[in-house]
């Protein structure tokens, strides 16, 4: 066969060129031939020269520059109609010649294709739970119009609103349409089957502030608001309509009984709406609670949200919260008898849109560091399938060279090996779905965002939690657009490193060939160091985040949490008088400690890591009484068996004991937190203190010192805390604990059995063991930390994968070499050592560029470690030698395959 010479080659691709000249020149001659022919038709019936040409082209219809430019613009149009059939054609018979090919390579196809499904899957949950969380819109009308209004003071504290300081704010604002109060609370459903649910104490105007219509009956009426003691009405939910009326369509004017008290039903709320909890059954409105504590002006439980007028920016609706806030501390400051506040705490407002609230801080900060993990193991999963591409490409040298030699332009050769890219990436674009759906019901089941929330720890909004996520239209949107991408970015660079050389690089064998393969080698040996780097840095993320998870879980709590169960129960409101709640206590507890495999039984209103536990102010007869932040202390009612049960020491003084009880000399213990802090060098047992709460306002005496015990979340240290005697003060939420010989499971139902023999009407709920409690704590940390040390592995072990690959590549490519080198006398160790320390150089070099990305970008963790720096050494040396065995082990097996080379072999290769 005879290649067409240069001039040649060039002359065939010539043709293309002045293609509009060409078309119009073939265009006028063949009008002309009509013309001069239907001219010479009129010419021998009679007429004469000019007359027939004006009959002829008045024949035509059409001036004789019209006809042609109009033929012209026609042929165009087919032109290009058949150029854009051929490149149709020229794709799908690219993408057939891919599809065989990858056919005939079953290995390396699925290889890649589970490659891919790992990293875009995984990018695609978690993009689910990104979009969910952080991006969908609020499902409410105009969103972006909500605020949220908080108090909030120069120290930094933010704090609910009572009812009064509500109504300053309101009445002094101007930037708002209408806004509303709002507080998520437990409640019992009172009837013929007593059962535990939410509500929610709104505002009248909630539902008309986030934009709601009730699907059936009417929303509050505009006087709800007026004041204490406003008519018992309530909106329910669509779930509580149907469960406990039947769905009757004549439920409007019917009562509920919730706490005792009966509620007309005035409305139900659309099915998709629970109130912004996402679990109300029933909205409540405040001002039907009495004026006993409800006008209380530091009675501070709810939260506010409003709806900016048309016209009015954020920041106008920010600077006027900061003033009206303002005053609504100067219509109610603090004032306790002779206590007031000191002058150096300033109260005010804070506005802010209530979509910057829709999730914790901790979550929104674990979510954005996971996502830029899949982004990385994504990254890495293309620089391998880049390899292994480069791989082929040098291998398809020689039939690359032989198309670009018979006119084959660098263009289309490109698009050639592209097609097989992207046939990769759609293959496993595919496949990913799968992956993504797993990874879904994954992040649902490990949800940190409700043990979080259990714990006051930042507000949540319904429609924007864990339980939203899905694999809807716009994850499988990013799911396509990211697999195009990918297709594009592992399969571009081959592409133009296979298509880049000279045609007699291609088509021989020898000097050209050889920088062919040194090129490629060069380009593979890059992506390799940046597989490194990349897969150290998300090492060192993973490493840091599991440090920190193991910290936490050898926090010691201040109490023993091994084989306790908790529940609780509750007493709707007029069902037992407060006088008569301690016998009934001492009966419970004697009931439930007679059932088979309990050996203690204890009280407390707040159990331990849970959060949201009551505060109040402690001050001292003996001592000024000033009001200062250092002034506030967790207060917590207990029985006097809790401590016991939980191994809480006693420091100093003594515990609770039988004679605390009603009628008795108010007592307290307090913590060793609170001792060091407000009686410092000095003995607080048998001190005076008085406490805001519980009616310890009086004065009582410290009896006691205990052990701290951590009731925030486990990163935090243990708060000064004070104890209450419930004989003294009784409650009718209490928790109750029970120690247990056996599995604390296996008693839940004698519990529940014995509590309902005692108070039918009592529901039960919030049946867990503390060690269950004690797992929620640490389920944000644990959440990050396992999902990074999985994309962790899979970058590790796809950097492995890289490894190998370049070195087994090597090892082939200098088979000729190797079999010189062993011929001239080297020994087989030194081959191995060559080989091995190619890779060793290669992940070097890598590490050392890992080690200075993974400084820079794990300082953005900080918040979420609990006593480990960014910069721990411990977790860098540990990653490093991770990293130094992995390599050793991809090298190995090349070396040895290098270090058997027969020199005979390999010189006849």
């Amino acid at each position: 066969m005879t290649l067409p010479t240069g001039r040649g080659v060039r002359r065939l691709f010539r043709l293309g060129l002045r293609r509009e000249e060409i078309i119009r020149q073939e265009m006028d001659e063949e009008v002309r031939f009509h013309l001069e022919s239907r001219i010479e038709q009129l010419m021998n019936g009679g007429m004469q020269p000019d007359a027939a040409r004006q009959e002829a082209l008045r024949r035509l219809g059409l001036p004789l520059e019209a006809f042609t430019g109009e033929m012209h613009r026609s042929a165009q149009r087919k032109e290009q109609r058949m150029a854009l059939r051929e490149s149709i054609e020229g794709v799908i018979q690219d993408l057939r010649y891919a599809a065989r090919g990858l056919m005939r390579r079953p290995g390396f196809t699925l290889v890649a294709i589970l490659t891919l499904a790992i990293g875009i899957g995984a990018n695609t949950a978690i993009f689910s739970a990104v979009d969910a969380i952080l991006l969908r819109s609020l499902p409410y009308r105009d969103p972006a119009r909500l605020v949220d209004i908080v108090i909030s003071t120069t120290s930094g504290v933010e704090d609910p609103w009572s009812w009064p300081k509500f109504g300053v704010f309101r009445d002094g604002s101007r930037s708002y349409a209408s806004m509303a109060l709002h507080a998520s609370a437990d409640a019992t459903l009172t009837g013929a089957d007593p059962a535990r649910t939410s509500i929610e104490w709104v505002g009248a105007a909630y539902l008309h502030t986030l934009g709601v219509r009730v699907a059936m009956g009417h929303d509050f009426p505009a006087d709800q608001d007026a004041g204490p003691n406003a008519p018992k009405r309530a909106l329910i939910s669509d779930a509580l309509w149907q469960r406990r009326f039947q769905a009757d369509p004549a439920v409007i004017g019917k009562e509920v009984r919730i706490d005792g008290d009966a509620y007309e039903v005035i409305g139900v709320l659309p099915p998709a709406f629970r109130g912004m909890s996402g679990k109300a059954d029933a909205l409540i409105p405040i001002a039907s609670r009495s004026n006993d504590g409800l006008m209380e002006p530091w009675s501070l439980e709810f939260d506010l949200v409003g709806r900016l007028k048309p016209d009015v920016n954020p920041a106008q609706a920010v600077t006027e919260a900061q003033r009206v806030g303002t005053l609504a501390y100067d219509r109610y400051p603090f004032s306790q008898g002779t206590l007031t506040t000191s002058g150096t705490e300033k109260w005010s407002a804070k506005a802010r849109p209530l979509n910057s609230i829709r999730a914790a801080p901790v979550i929104q900060r674990s979510l954005l560091v996971l996502f830029a993990a899949v982004g990385m193991v994504l990254l890495i999963a293309c620089v391998n399938l880049a390899n292994l591409l480069l791989g082929r490409a040098a291998a398809r040298r020689q039939e690359i060279g032989l198309r670009l030699a018979i006119g084959a332009g660098r263009g289309r050769l490109v698009q050639l090996l592209l097609a097989e890219s992207l046939l990769l990436a759609a293959a496993g674009g595919v496949a990913s779905i799968t992956l993504a759906w797993w990874g879904v019901h994954l992040l649902q089941h490990l949800n940190p965002a409700d043990a979080l929330q259990a714990q006051g720890i930042g507000p949540g909004i319904a429609g924007s939690g864990f339980d939203a996520i899905r694999l809807d239209p716009v994850a499988l949107a990013f799911t396509f657009g990211v697999t195009l991408a990918v297709g594009l970015l592992f399969g571009l660079v081959p592409a133009l490193q296979a298509t880049r050389p000279a045609l007699t690089d291609h088509l021989r064998d020898g000097g050209g060939a050889a920088r062919v393969s040194t090129r490629m080698g060069v380009t593979r040996r890059i992506l390799v160091i940046t597989e490194v780097a990349l897969a150290l840095v998300l090492l060192a993320g993973s490493g840091l985040m599991l440090r920190s998870l193991a910290r936490l879980m050898a926090v010691n709590p201040g109490f023993t949490y091994d084989r306790v169960l908790t529940l609780r129960t509750s007493f709707p409101p007029g069902v037992l008088s407060r006088d008569s709640m301690p016998g009934f206590y001492d009966q419970l507890q004697a009931r439930l400690a007679a059932i088979p495999g309990v050996r203690r039984v204890g009280l407390v209103d707040c159990p331990p890591l849970n959060g949201g536990c009551n505060g109040t102010i402690m001050t001292f007869p003996d001592r000024p009484q000033t009001v200062t932040g250092n002034a506030m202390i967790g207060v917590h009612w207990v029985s006097s068996s809790w401590f016991g049960l939980l191994h809480i020491p006693l420091i100093r003084g003594r515990m609770f004991g039988p004679a605390d009880g009603p009628g008795a000399p108010r007592v307290v213990l307090i913590n060793e937190s609170a001792a060091r802090k407000y009686f410092a060098g000095e003995n607080p047992v048998g001190k005076q203190v008085k406490v805001y709460q519980g009616g310890f306002d009086k004065g009582a005496t410290v009896i006691g010192i205990v052990g701290d015990v951590r009731f925030g979340t486990v990163d935090s240290a243990a708060s000064p805390d004070t104890y209450i005697p419930n004989a003294q003060s009784p409650r009718s939420n209490l928790m109750i604990f029970l120690g247990t010989s056996v599995d604390p499971s296996s008693v839940s139902s004698a519990a529940r059995r014995a509590i309902a023999e005692i108070a039918p009407a009592n529901p039960t709920y919030d049946v867990r063991t503390m060690a269950e409690r004690v797992g929620n704590a640490n389920s944000q940390s644990r959440f990050s930390a396992v999902l990074l040390a999985i994309f962790a592995a899979v970058a590790l072990a796809l950097a492995v994968m890289g490894i190998y690959g370049v070195m087994s590549f090597g090892v082939v490519q200098r088979t000729r070499e190797i079999g010189i080198r062993m011929a001239l006398g080297a020994e087989r160790g030194q081959v191995l050592g060559m080989v091995v320390g190619e890779g060793i150089r290669l992940a070097a070099t890598g590490g050392i560029i890992g080690v200075v990305a993974a400084l820079a970008m794990t300082r953005v963790l900080r918040t979420l470690l609990y006593e480990v720096a960014p910069s721990d050494p411990v977790t860098y040396v540990a990653v490093v030698l991770v990293i130094a065995v992995a390599v050793l082990m991809a090298s190995w097996i090349p070396a040895r395959r290098a270090a058997s080379v027969e020199p005979t072999e390999a010189l006849r290769s």
